[in-house]
C-alpha cells in the first residue's frame, strides 16, 4: 500500500473516529501507557529532518532492492531461455521450488498484512487516546518504518531465493559438463573397443575360412589315412599274433634246451676259506667245469689209512670253485627261474655239510644276496615287463615253512599267535597242498625280501662243534606264479620250490648230545630218505615219498612233471675231507638219475 494513500486512510480514521466532547479527566497510566510515552517522547526529540531522511533512507533501500530483484529476474529470464533445452526437468523442478517458496512468501505476505491490519485497527481504536496525547502523526510514522522495514525483509527473501536459484543451475550447468564430458569420454572408449573387435572378427573369420581349408584337405585325404590305419592295425594284430608265436617257441626251445640238461641236475659249490688259517684240502677242476677231482694222499693221511689214497673224479653239469661269486652262481640257475615263469614246476635246494656255505649260497648277506632274493627279483623285473609291454594279467604268492624233526613248522605265522597245525594233503593235478600254511600276495620284490627275513628270523638254529651258527631244520621257500595271457586266453601256472637243507653231518664229529642229537638224526634220516626217492625216479621201480616229511612235501617238484637242481656244498677244509668226499658222492648219485620229460601247467 503507498505510504500516502495509508496516511490518508489513517488520518480520516482518527477524524472519523475522534468525538466532539470535550477531554475526560486523566486516567492512572499504567506500564504500556509508560512505553508509549517512552516512544513518543523518543519521536518528539528526534528533529522532523532527521526522520524524514531515515524514511526516505529506507525507501531508497527498498527501491534498490526492487531494481536488483528486477535484474535478477531478467538473469533469470535470460538464462532460462538459454537453457530451456538442457535443463528443462532442472527447470521444471527449480520453478516448482519457486512456486513453493512464493507460496510461502504470499503466506507470510498475508500473516504481514493480516497483522498490519490488526495493527491498524488497534491504532484506530487507539485514536482516543492518540488525539488526548498528541503524537499520531508519530505512531503513524513508526508504523510506515515498520511496513518499511516488512518489505526490505520480502525483498531480501527474494534476493536469496534468486541467488539460490543461480546456484542451483550453476551447479547443474557443471553437473551437465562433467555428464557431457564422461559421455564423450565413453563414445571414444566404445568407439575404440568396436574397431579393434572389427579387426578381431576379420582375424577369426581369415582363421576360420583356413581350418575350413584344412579340414577339406584333410577330407580329401581321409579315405588314404582310413585305409592306412586299417593296415596299421592289421599290421599291429599280425605283430602281436607273431610276437605270441615268437613267445610260444621260445618256450619250446628254452625248455628243449633245459631237457637237454637234464630234468634233475647237480652244480657243485667249493665254499671260500675266506681268512681261515685252517689248511684247504687239494681240489682239481677242470676248464669245462664240469669235472672235480679230490686228492686221496690228503685224506690217507688224515685218517691214517692208506687204502683211502685213491683219488676220487666227479662229474657235474657245473663246478664252482672258491673264487665263484654269488652272480656267477645265479646266472647258471637263472633258466630254471626261467622256466617257472613258463609255467613248469621247479625245485632247487642247497645240499651239504654243516658250514659247507648252503644258508650262504641260497639267502646270502644283505650286500651279497643269494638265489633265493636274486630269484625273487628276477621274477618280478619279467612280470613287470610282461604286464606293461604285453598286457599279461599276473599274480603271486609265497610261503616259507621249515621241516624241524620231521614236522612242518610254519615261518611267516603271526607273531603271537600259536603256531599253526600244518598238515599235508593231496591237492590238483597230483600236487601237494599244506593246509593250515600262511600264503601270502605279493606285488613286489620288497615286500618278499620282508617276509624273508621274518622266516630267517624264526627259523630253528644251533651251534654245533661244525659250525657256530648250524641250520637244524629244512626250510622251503614256495613261490607261486599265475600268467594269464588275453590275447590267447592261456593260463599258466608255475610253482619255484627253493630249499635250504639242513646240514648233513656226522654225530660223532659234530659232538652233538641231548635235543641236538634228535635234530641230527632227523635230519640225516630226512637227507637218507631224499636220496632213495631220486635213486628211485631213475630206476623206474617203486618211489617212497611217504617215508619223511620232506619227500612227501617235494613229490610235485621231483616228479616227470618239474625240474630240480641240486647245489652240493662242500667245505675247502682238509678236517672236513671225509664229510666232503661223502656229499659230493651223494650229489654223484643224484646226478646219474635220469627222470622224464617234464610237463608245463597250462590252462
Amino acid at each position: 500500500m503507498p505510504r500516502g494513500a495509508v496516511k490518508r486512510a489513517v488520518d480520516g480514521t482518527v477524524k472519523s473516529v475522534v468525538p466532539a466532547t470535550p477531554a475526560a479527566p486523566e486516567a492512572p497510566k499504567d506500564p504500556e501507557e509508560e512505553a508509549l510515552e517512552a516512544k513518543r517522547k523518543k519521536y518528539m526529540g528526534m528533529p522532523r529532518m532527521r526522520y524524514q531522511g531515515v524514511v526516505d533512507n529506507k525507501t531508497k533501500l527498498v527501491g534498490e532492492a526492487q531494481a536488483e530483484v528486477r535484474e535478477l529476474e531478467k538473469e533469470l529470464i535470460r538464462v532460462d531461455h538459454e537453457k530451456t533445452g538442457l535443463l528443462a526437468a532442472d527447470m521444471q523442478k527449480r520453478d516448482e521450488k519457486r512456486a513453493a517458496e512464493a507460496k510461502e512468501v504470499e503466506g507470510f505476505r498475508a500473516v504481514k498484512q493480516q497483522l498490519v491490519v490488526e495493527r491498524i485497527a488497534s491504532l484506530v481504536g487507539d485514536q482516543e487516546q492518540i488525539n488526548r496525547r498528541g503524537f499520531a502523526k508519530r505512531e503513524h510514522r513508526e508504523f510506515m518504518l515498520m511496513v518499511g522495514e516488512l518489505a526490505i525483509q520480502q525483498q531480501e527473501h527474494k534476493m536469496a531465493a534468486c541467488r539460490e536459484g543461480v546456484q542451483l543451475e550453476t551447479d547443474l550447468y557443471a553437473k551437465l559438463s562433467q555428464e557431457q564430458a564422461e559421455h564423450q569420454v565413453i563414445e571414444v572408449e566404445a568407439r575404440e573397443k568396436h574397431r579393434q573387435s572389427r579387426l578381431k572378427n576379420e582375424v577369426m573369420r581369415k582363421e576360420i575360412e583356413r581350418l575350413h581349408r584344412e579340414r577339406d584337405e584333410f577330407l580329401a585325404v581321409g579315405e588314404e589315412w582310413g585305409a592306412k590305419e586299417t593296415a596299421a592295425l592289421q599290421a599291429v594284430g599280425d605283430a602281436k599274433k607273431a610276437l605270441n608265436h615268437h613267445e610260444d617257441e621260445r618256450r619250446k626251445l628254452h625248455n628243449k634246451i633245459e631237457e637237454l640238461k637234464g630234468n634233475i641236475r647237480v652244480f657243485c659249490r667249493i665254499r671260500s676259506p675266506i681268512a681261515d688259517a685252517r689248511d684247504t684240502a687239494d681240489f682239481d677242476i677242470d676248464a669245462s667245469k664240469k669235472h672235480l677231482q679230490v686228492r686221496g694222499k690228503e685224506r690217507a693221511a688224515l685218517a691214517g689209512d692208506s687204502s683211502k689214497a685213491e683219488d676220487h673224479s666227479f662229474r657235474y653239469d657245473h663246478v664252482f670253485g672258491t673264487s665263484a661269486t654269488q652272480e656267477d652262481v645265479f646266472s647258471e640257475v637263472s633258466p630254471l627261474v626261467q622256466s617257472c615263469l613258463d609255467g613248469f614246476r621247479v625245485c632247487i635246494f642247497a645240499y651239504g655239510q654243516t658250514g659247507s656255505g648252503k644258508t650262504y649260497t641260497m639267502e646270502g648277506p644283505p650286500n651279497n644276496k643269494g638265489v633265493i632274493p636274486r630269484a625273487v627279483n628276477m621274477i618280478f623285473e619279467k612280470v613287470t615287463e610282461l604286464q606293461k609291454e604285453r598286457g599279461f594279467k599276473c599274480s603271486l604268492s609265497c610261503s616259507f615253512v621249515e621241516i624241524y624233526n620231521d614236522t612242518l613248522r610254519d615261518l611267516l605265522g603271526k607273531k603271537g599267535a600259536p603256531p599253526p597245525q600244518l598238515r599235508l594233503v593231496s591237492g590238483k593235478d597230483g600236487g601237494v597242498d599244506v593246509e593250515g600254511m600262511s600264503a601270502y600276495d605279493v606285488s613286489d620284490s620288497a615286500t618278499v625280501g620282508e617276509l624273508l627275513a621274518t622266516a630267517q628270523g624264526n627259523r630253528a638254529c644251533a651251534a654245533t662243534k661244525m659250525n657256530d651258527q648250524s641250520s637244524r631244520s629244512h626250510s622251503v621257500f614256495m613261490l607261486r606264479i599265475t600268467t594269464h595271457n588275453p590275447i590267447t586266453g592261456v593260463t599258466l601256472s608255475g610253482l619255484l620250490n627253493l630249499i635250504d637243507l639242513a646240514g648233513s653231518e656226522k654225530v660223532d664229529s659234530s659232538g652233538v648230545t641231548g635235543d641236538r642229537l634228535r635234530e641230527a638224526r632227523a635230519i640225516n634220516s630226512s637227507l637218507s630218505h631224499l636220496g632213495d626217492v631220486i635213486h628211485s625216479l631213475g630206476t623206474g621201480g617203486h618211489v617212497p615219498f611217504r617215508n619223511c616229511t620232506l619227500t612227501k612235501l617235494l613229490r610235485p617238484s621231483l616228479g616227470g612233471s618239474s625240474k630240480c637242481l641240486m647245489l652240493v656244498n662242500t667245505s675247502p677244509f682238509k678236517e672236513h675231507i671225509e664229510e666232503t668226499v661223502k656229499s659230493l658222492r651223494f650229489a654223484k648219485r643224484v646226478n646219474s638219475t635220469k627222470v622224464g620229460v617234464a610237463k608245463r601247467s597250462m590252462e
